[in-house]
């Protein structure tokens, strides 16, 4: 469980932290990287919001909208969070 989203999955059932997941997010492609980066950064704001840390979820969401591009689901998915949040991206 190593080829990605792989270690997405283990950032969930807690065998890896979230440095981890971000380092295994590079890749030779650029694009491919960037959405991984992107995909790495949401799945961490919705790893934080189950566990109750709404300050982290909401600076991870926000993280992503600045700086993913929209037609990523991960850019979708940190608006729709936030929104639910009652939160505004900045």
């Amino acid at each position: 469980m190593t080829a990605w989203p792989a270690p997405v999955v283990r950032l969930f059932l807690g065998e890896i932290t979230q440095a981890v997941v971000l380092a295994a997010a590079d890749d030779k492609n650029p694009m491919t990287k960037q959405k991984q980066i992107c995909d790495a950064i949401f799945n961490g704001g919705e790893l934080a919001l189950l566990k109750g840390k709404k300050d982290e979820a909401i600076r991870l969401f926000r993280l992503v909208v600045k700086n993913c591009p929209k037609p990523l689901y991960a850019w979708y998915g940190a608006m729709a969070e936030l929104k639910a949040l009652g939160i505004t991206p900045e």
